[in-house]
């Protein structure tokens, strides 16, 4: 072998080991998605609130004293004319003892005028009196029936007030809330208790001035309550004209046209406005990726696993959902996990997929 072989072959391997290795394919990024499925005409976004009473007794004492005995408690049912809770009565009891004490001796006073009346009228009529003599008797037994019907309408006052010391339900009804305990003095017209009527019950929410349109406009409403299975058909009955001082909202109240049984007081409630046209599609809030103030979804090709950017306009955002106004149309595939780290025509992996999936889900 010749020295400019030699030099050759150490050449060649000397490129050989200076050369890069061949490079691997990139890996398919593993995201999540969701299909997007039309609406209905309910909205996504909804109102949440409590079930109430219709028609809810916020019941007191008419005159004060010291509470003596609380004869129910929260959530019992009561019916008309049930007594609630007592207050101490010896003052009252002394009172009406006095009144009718003075009713008796104004009875007795007018018998008395009502018979000299009959002597003095014989004694006119024979001379043995003048007429202004049996004037004046006349006046007095005048007097007389004057002060016993007053006396009358005292002990009937005293009667009342001793009735006052028991507080007692007006309607049918279940207890909501007891603000009374034995022992405690309380005042004429403090709230004592709550009595919620059986009946009609309705979802009560609070909203913001930026829903009022929305709430003014729905067909309707749909409920959710609690855990409940189904949903309840609410149509809105009261909307208070002006906003709570406090948290600058407007209370309104859905009447629930189906309520049954299980739907009890207190429970929490989902409301939906329905309005005439279809909902807008909704995704999770991390689909979303914007740029410039700009809004961009990343869709996926469900034949050849690669996104695709494209910009959308948003109708509205809540905490974790974004409303879409256009861009996109139902059926389509949206990635909605680790959109800033994805490229057009990136080769991606789905985790799961269920095409069948609520809209705005992310899949598990």
């Amino acid at each position: 072998m010749t020295i400019r072989h030699f030099a050759a072959l150490c050449l060649v391997g000397a490129l050989a080991a200076c050369s890069k290795p061949e490079a691997q394919p990139e890996a398919p990024r593993p995201v999540r998605s969701v299909t997007l499925a039309a609406g209905n005409g309910q909205t996504a976004a909804f109102h949440a609130g409590d079930i109430r009473a219709r028609h809810e007794a916020r019941l007191a004492f008419r005159v004060g004293g010291k509470v003596v005995a609380r004869l129910v408690d929260v959530g019992a049912t009561v019916k008309p004319g049930q007594a609630l809770a007592r207050l101490e009565d010896n003052d009252t009891s002394l009172d009406l003892a006095s009144r009718r004490a003075k009713l008796a001796a104004a009875e007795a006073d007018l018998k008395q005028n009502e018979a000299d009346i009959k002597r003095y009228r014989e004694l006119l009529a024979q001379h043995f009196i003048s007429q202004a003599e049996f004037d004046r008797r006349e006046a007095a037994l005048a007097a007389a029936r004057g002060n016993q019907q007053a006396a009358l309408a005292a002990a009937q006052l005293g009667a009342n007030q001793q009735g006052y010391t028991t507080l007692s339900a007006e309607r049918a009804g279940v207890v909501t809330s007891i603000d009374a305990e034995v022992g405690q003095v309380v005042s004429a017209g403090q709230l004592v208790a709550r009595v919620a009527e059986s009946g009609e019950r309705e979802a009560v929410i609070a909203v913001a001035e930026s829903q009022l349109a929305e709430v003014r406009a729905a067909r309707g409403f749909v409920v959710q309550v609690g855990q409940l299975p189904g949903q309840y058909q609410g149509v809105l009955r009261e909307l208070a004209p002006d906003a709570d001082s406090v948290s600058r909202t407007y209370t309104a109240r859905i009447t629930l046209k189906d309520a049954d049984d299980s739907v009890r007081l207190g429970m929490s409630a989902r409301v939906y406005p329905q309005g005439e046209a279809a909902a807008p599609l909704s995704v999770p809030l991390s689909a979303v990726l914007d740029e410039n103030n700009r809004h961009y979804l990343w869709l996926l090709d469900g034949k050849a696993p690669q996104v695709k950017r494209v910009e959308v306009k948003l109708a509205k955002v809540s905490s974790d959902t974004a409303w879409i106004a256009s861009g996109v149309r139902a059926g389509q595939e949206v990635v909605t996990a680790g959109v800033h780290l994805l490229r057009d025509g990136q080769t991606v992996r789905r985790l799961t997929h269920d095409p069948a999936q609520p809209v705005g889900t992310q899949a598990k």
